[in-house]
C-alpha cells in the first residue's frame, strides 16, 4: 500500500476530540500528514505525533510544542509509566480544581507543605 502525500491543507489530518473513539484501532492505520510520510512513521509514531498536536495552534507555535516536547522527554527520563499516568490525572483534576473550586493547585500544595512542615507527624503513610 503506497502512503498518501497530502497537498491540499483541508487534507491534512489533525485529529479532533470527536474523532477519538474508544475502539479506535490504529493497527493497519498509517500516517496520515506529510511529515508521517516523509518520515515513514509506523502507526505508534504517527499516533503520539497526532495526540502531540491535538492542540491545533501547537503545531505553529515552536515555543509551545518544544515545551510540550521538553515536559514529554522529562517525564519518560524520570517516571515509570504508572506513575507518568498518575502525574496526567493529577494535572488534569488541577484544571478542573481550578476551573470549579477555583483553587490554585500550587498554592494548595503550598498550603499542605506548609502544614506538614508544622505537623510532621500528620505525613501521609504511604507504605
Amino acid at each position: 500500500m503506497r502512503k498518501r502525500n497530502f497537498e491540499d491543507e483541508e487534507e491534512l489530518y489533525i485529529p479532533d476530540i470527536e474523532d477519538v473513539d474508544e475502539d479506535i484501532d490504529i493497527h493497519g492505520q498509517y500516517p496520515r500528514s506529510n511529515a508521517g510520510v516523509a518520515l515513514e512513521w509506523s502507526p505508534l509514531e504517527q499516533q503520539m505525533f497526532d495526540m502531540l498536536l491535538l492542540n491545533r495552534f501547537a503545531q505553529y507555535d515552536r515555543e509551545i510544542l518544544d515545551e510540550a516536547v521538553k515536559s514529554v522527554l522529562h517525564l519518560i527520563k524520570t517516571f515509570q509509566p504508572h506513575e507518568i499516568g498518575r502525574i496526567a490525572t493529577v494535572a488534569l483534576l488541577a484544571f478542573q480544581l481550578s476551573a470549579t473550586e477555583n483553587k490554585d493547585f500550587e498554592e494548595e500544595c503550598k498550603k499542605y507543605m506548609e502544614y506538614i512542615r508544622k505537623h510532621p507527624e500528620d505525613v501521609e503513610d504511604i507504605r
